[in-house]
This record gives structure tokens, C-alpha cells and sequence, in this order.
């Protein structure tokens, strides 16, 4: 882990920013937080040994729906006055930076929080076909947490406060709508999934 500093100070130094300086997209240090606790995790569930790294993984798929959650505040930068009707764009410099402080943090957790997956799924098994349908599990459930902590506002803290309920939400409450948001967005998520494993396989090749 202790490779990892500059990441893990870059992420605090931009959550104390974004909390305390920004005042457009200030919720995303909140967002980027929840984000950054399933990536600690997942590393400390791949250095500890012993019964305590499966509560250790436990937490961390508590917290891993968080990282593609991330893709769904791309929606705020409607919020910018960057774009005009027409497809024409303004030079409203701040707006640009916003833009730059929302869609940058987006991507490296996303790409860092799924890239991680493959690691922790090969610490548990070297069978592959056990490692699709796992990705496949863990798309679905986090597709479903996605959809209350967007639709619900449910925090996943949530969950270890009153369980029961939030428990209900997630595998309850069924509709037209839900059906379509959990296969859309398992599907996206097993999309990214394979752009990551097309580019590990390329920058093996190479």
C-alpha cells in the first residue's frame, strides 16, 4: 500500500478542497470519499491475512457501489453555463475549471476503484469462469445500490444504521424502472470491466 501514497494524498488533498474551497460541485468531496473508502479497503483486504480480511472485504463491497455511482454526477455539469444551443460553447473559464474538477476525480476513481476488482479476484480464486460470474454478481448489487442511492437517497453508511430497511429497499420495491436502471447499468459496468481487461491484455502484448 505504502505505493500508493501519492494517489491516497492526492485524494484527501482534493476532498479537503472540494469541502472547504469549492463552492459548484462541493458535494463531490462527500462522493469522492465514499469512493476512495472501497479502493483503502480492497487494499488492506489483499495485505491482511487471516479471518479479519473477510470482514475486511465485507466493508469493502458494502462501499464498492460507490465508485460507479461517480458516473452519475457527470449529469451536474448541466449545471455549467459551458454549453449554448447549437452546439456552440462559451470561454467561461471558471465553469471550464468545474468542469475539469468534476470529470477528472470521475475517472481516475473509476478506473482505479474497477481496476482493483481483478486483483481482489484473483486473491480469492485463480478460476476465471468463478471470477466472470463474481463480476457479474457484484455488477448486479451494486447496479441495485446504485439505483436506491440515486433514486432513494440512501447513503451506504445507511446500511449498517438500520439494516433491515435499507435491505428491503435494495431487493424489494421492484418496478418497470428499476428492472431497466439495474440491467443498464450492470451492463455498463461489465462494459467497463472488459475495456480494462481488452487494455491489460494489449499492455501485456506489447
Amino acid at each position: 500500500m505504502q505505493k500508493n501514497y501519492g494517489f491516497h494524498l492526492g485524494v484527501i488533498l482534493y476532498i479537503l478542497g472540494m469541502t472547504f474551497f469549492q463552492v459548484t460541485f462541493s458535494f463531490m468531496g462527500l462522493n469522492v470519499f465514499l469512493a476512495w473508502l472501497p479502493i483503502v479497503f480492497g487494499q488492506l483486504f489483499i495485505y491482511v491475512t487471516g479471518k479479519r480480511c473477510w470482514g475486511i472485504g465485507l466493508l469493502w463491497l458494502l462501499f464498492f457501489p460507490n465508485i460507479p455511482y461517480l458516473l452519475t454526477d457527470l449529469f451536474h455539469l448541466t449545471s455549467l453555463s459551458i454549453y449554448r444551443p447549437k452546439g456552440l460553447f462559451t470561454t467561461a473559464f471558471p465553469d471550464w475549471w468545474s468542469f475539469l474538477l468534476l470529470v477528472l476525480p470521475i475517472l481516475i476513481m473509476v478506473l482505479i476503484g474497477m481496476s482493483q476488482v481483478f486483483l481482489l479476484l484473483k486473491a480469492v480464486t485463480k478460476d476465471f469462469k468463478k471470477q466472470v460470474i463474481s463480476l457479474m454478481i457484484i455488477a448486479v448489487l451494486s447496479a441495485m445500490a446504485i439505483y436506491i442511492g440515486r433514486f432513494e437517497r440512501i447513503h451506504s453508511i445507511e446500511l449498517l444504521i438500520h439494516p433491515v430497511k435499507i435491505l428491503s429497499l435494495l431487493v424489494g420495491n421492484w418496478s418497470e424502472a428499476k428492472i431497466q436502471f439495474v440491467l443498464m447499468y450492470s451492463f455498463l459496468q461489465v462494459s467497463i470491466w472488459g475495456l480494462i481487461y481488452f487494455l491489460q491484455k494489449m499492455s501485456k502484448e506489447a
